[in-house]
């Protein structure tokens, strides 16, 4: 059994150079949502200050534009950065929680590269 806690969808806006699509450098709407697995009684608390936490850090993470990077490589390096991370704000409630993956929701509009007016979701999981 796996017990997990969905935190999100965060809102975010980002930009990529897709150079394995010959793509151009372009932005996105969309949302991450981070899944913790549980490994003890209790997983990620997720409260305002917490979540705020989360807020911040995508923040950091999304002011730059991704080069050299798919969607896929996003959804990979948002990952990394959230792997192991915690925040300050975290500690007071405790828990036992690892990363165990990152969704990341993209929001297509219609324009001159091609992309569709729909949502795909992007998703890098530990086995």
């Amino acid at each position: 059994m796996r017990r997990t806690v969905a935190v999100g969808p965060f809102p975010v806006f980002f930009g990529n150079v897709n150079t394995a699509m010959n793509l151009r450098g372009h932005y996105h709407t969309g949302s991450v949502t981070l899944i913790y697995e549980s490994t003890g009684p209790h997983g990620y608390p997720s409260f305002k200050a917490t979540n705020d936490a989360i807020r911040e850090r995508l923040q950091q993470l999304t002011e730059k534009i991704f080069r050299d990077a798919t969607n896929e490589d996003v959804t990979d390096r948002l990952f990394a950065a959230f792997d192991g991370w915690s925040a300050p704000q975290w500690q007071q409630w405790g828990g036992d929680y690892i990363l165990h993956a990152v969704h990341l929701a993209v929001q297509g509009v219609l324009d001159s590269i091609g992309h569709d007016d729909s949502t795909t979701i992007y998703t890098t999981a530990r086995d």
